[in-house]
């Protein structure tokens, strides 16, 4: 009995894979009926079908296939010639052939059912019963036809076009078919060891036990070889979900009354199994839009001098770490002004705001929960089930979607997926003193910023905390008060990271403490008591063997308000005060013993020169060079500057840097020149008077000094007619 039940699975399995390509063979077949391959691809498949299911006394679907096969044989052999009716009433024999399997999978015998009218038209004698000669002639071919299971049949079966021969000499390769579940199994397997890879890394690092550190080496090398090979074990060409939309194609352009061909490019690109069917009904979704809304009717078509057929275009194609899947037609295109008045009579925004949208604000109006511009309901329309399900579904597996659109051109939809679920890249950031981890395809831009410094870029917008990105106000969510997490408050860091996200076309900011590193982890499910928590999507294993939670965007955001708070008071940006570009100059960066981080502004300085120390000479108290014909002062900053250090003698060829004051020429000797940078004119004064300083500035969270040159040279002079080196107090003049 389990041998049998065993045998019914494999012929169940089989039977669904003939049933699935018979739906786009078909369709291919009615574009191009000469095709005698494809004549002879479905009727060895029907063949099949019909000899296995006699193995099993399956006799509705025996006498369904064979008048299939019966009707493919007449056009195989010229004796007929298929037209839209024959194709139609094939793929009605199909759809109630797959009807009849999944009855048998559930109950493991046929469901009743009557397809003498079918069998009749399919056997060619219009509506009338089957004659007692058909009956005869369908007898004998069931006596002639061995009833074997179907993987002994296909020995006796016609070599197909699609076969492969192997060279001589050659080994034989025989396809494995491995249940799902077994091969999520072994991944997890994989994960896991990956994980305890990762724990053995550092270990083999601190190790100077050579036989250990080799041994853990062989044993990296092996596990990322297995993670490679089980993650092309996961993957499977996108044709799978793909060979089922011709017949959709036909099926929905039928029914709307319109003419589409479908073409499809990248069929053998790989995505993960899972992923496959997460992306199946988004699909599906897109191509009764683009049929049903965009596509014209042929009448309609030819008016605008194209052609009556409409092209719809599947493509899809690897591009840095993702799969990129489009769905593009050649029709209408989107009626902007209709989606414009649609979401003006629903309320969805003002007649004044209505008017001031772009093409792709109004694009994003669609993806809105039940936006239609359809006015009645049909069976591809107006259902309440729109876009912003197919948006929902693709961003919850990490992916995105883009659409532009050309009035009278067409539509061009853009879905951007992840290779896989299994592993994903993700930033690493620090909050409360714990690791969290997001995703890395969900974040936008970083940006890092000093909550307490003045014009730090927080703006408060009706009580919600706002950043300034540019000529844009980002609204924060601080991660540390999302997850009630017992920390000082973020306001009060010295150094902050924004992380730029997107939830659903509204752009935030997370603010978190620290960003660490990029990295991709391995994801592990959530156990049965958090799943219920909307903050998390899962959670990773690191080396050192802590658990680290895989933050989720769109629950924090949706927890958080922030949405109902920005449609209670919109941001609207076009109205943002936009603040004055401020002033920059341009600095030159050195340093001297002692100091390491100076700058003088670049208007200051005439030339820079290499000071071979030969060249000094000795002019009662000054040191001067001969330059450029004129007697030039050395003034050794270290001994003007606070923190210089006056001990420390000049490098060979020091550099100088010449500048005048007063009509007297002057070289500042440094120790190195590093840079030469824009920053901004104001200065940020000193907490006490330091000398030879003017004040700050700020740049990349740094802190440079700018040189007071005029105090400098001041200094300098008193020390060649005193002879002494003059303090602070001397020279300082305060405001």
């Amino acid at each position: 009995m389990e041998n049998h039940d065993e045998i019914l699975a494999e012929f169940i399995l089989e039977a669904r894979e003939i049933i699935d390509r018979l739906d786009g063979d078909f369709v291919r077949l009615e574009e191009n009926p000469g095709d005698q391959a494809l004549v002879g691809n479905i009727f060895r498949g029907l063949h099949t079908l019909k000899g296995s299911s006699g193995f099993f006394s399956l006799k509705r679907l025996e006498k369904l296939s064979h008048a299939g096969e019966s009707l493919l044989g007449k056009i195989r052999a010229g004796q007929a010639e298929l037209d839209f009716g024959k194709s139609t009433r094939l793929l009605e024999m199909n759809d109630i052939l797959r009807s009849i399997i999944e009855g048998v999978e559930a109950n493991h015998v046929e469901p009743s059912g009557d397809d003498q009218e079918l069998i009749a038209i399919l056997l060619g004698s219009s509506l009338t019963p089957t004659t007692q000669a058909e009956e005869a002639i369908f007898h004998r071919v069931e006596l002639e036809t061995p009833q074997v299971p179907s993987e002994i049949q296909m020995d006796y079966a016609e070599p197909s076009e699609s076969v492969t021969t192997n060279a001589p000499g050659q080994e034989l390769v025989v396809p494995v078919k491995v249940n799902p579940e077994v091969l999520d199994k072994l991944m997890n397997i994989a994960s896991e060891m990956v994980l305890a890879r990762n724990r053995l890394l550092p270990f083999s690092q601190q190790s100077s036990d050579k036989l250990f550190t080799s041994a853990v080496r062989s044993i990296d090398l092996l596990t990322l070889e297995l993670q490679e090979r089980m993650m092309k074990m996961r993957m499977q060409p996108i044709f799978h979900i793909w060979d089922k939309f011709p017949r959709l194609v036909r099926d929905v352009s039928v029914d709307c009354g319109k003419k589409v061909r479908l073409l499809q490019e990248g069929s053998e690109t790989e995505l993960d199994r899972i992923l496959l069917d997460s992306i199946r009904d988004p699909l599906i979704h897109l191509i009764r839009n683009s049929i049903d809304h965009s596509i014209e009717t042929p009448e309609v078509r030819l008016e605008k001098g194209k052609s009556e057929i409409a092209y719809l275009v599947l493509r899809a194609a690897h591009q840095n770490g993702t799969v990129i899947v489009e769905v593009i037609d050649d029709g209408a295109g989107v009626d902007y002004e209709r989606v414009r008045q649609r979401a003006i009579s629903r309320g969805l925004i003002s007649l004044e705001k209505a008017h001031s949208l772009n093409h792709k604000e109004l694009i994003d109006l669609i993806f809105l929960p039940g936006f239609s511009t359809r006015d009645t309901i049909t069976n591809l329309s107006g259902r309440g089930v729109g876009m912003d399900v197919v948006k929902n579904n693709i961003e919850n597996i990490g992916g995105s979607i883009e659409i532009t659109s050309v009035p009278n051109e067409g539509t061009h939809v853009r879905l951007k997926i992840p290779l896989t679920l299994a592993i994903l890249p993700t930033l690493f950031v620090r909050c409360a003193e714990e690791i969290f981890l997001i995703p890395q395809n969900r974040i936008l831009e970083l940006v890092r910023f000093a909550p307490n410094q003045p014009n730090n870029g927080i703006e408060d917008f009706y009580g919600t905390p706002t950043f300034r990105l540019r000529d844009k106000l980002i609204p924060l969510l601080f991660l540390n008060e999302q997850l009630n997490l017992v920390a000082s408050p973020l306001k009060l860091k010295q150094k902050l990271f924004i992380a730029v996200l997107n939830f659903n076309g509204t752009l935030f900011g997370l603010v978190v403490e620290e960003v660490l590193n990029i990295q991709d982890i391995v994801i592990k499910p959530l156990g049965e008591l958090l799943r219920d928590m909307s903050h998390f999507a899962g959670a990773t294993i690191m080396g050192n063997g802590d658990v680290a939670l895989i933050l989720d965007i769109d629950g924090i955001a949706r927890q958080s308000g922030l949405v109902e708070r920005l449609q209670a008071n919109p941001i609207r940006q076009e109205e943002l005060y936009v603040p004055p570009v401020e002033e920059m100059i341009s600095v030159l960066l050195f340093e001297i013993p002692g100091l390491n981080k100076i700058a003088l502004p670049l208007d200051s300085i005439d030339h820079i020169i290499k000071l071979d120390p030969s060249q000094i000479q000795q002019n009662g108290n000054r040191e001067v060079v001969y330059f450029n014909e004129q007697l030039m002062d050395l003034v050794r900053l270290d001994r003007y500057v606070s923190g210089g250090d006056k001990g420390a003698l000049p490098a060979a060829r020091a550099p100088v840097l010449t500048c005048r004051y007063r009509d007297r020429l002057y070289g500042l000797v440094v120790k190195q020149v590093t840079d030469i940078i824009e920053v901004p004119a104001k200065l940020h004064e000193l907490s006490s008077p330091q000398k030879g300083l003017n004040g700050c500035i700020i740049y990349n969270d740094q802190v440079i000094n700018v040189l007071d040159l005029e105090e400098v040279l001041v200094m300098h002079n008193i020390q060649e007619e005193s002879g002494e080196y003059p303090t602070v107090i001397d020279v300082y003049l305060p405001n």
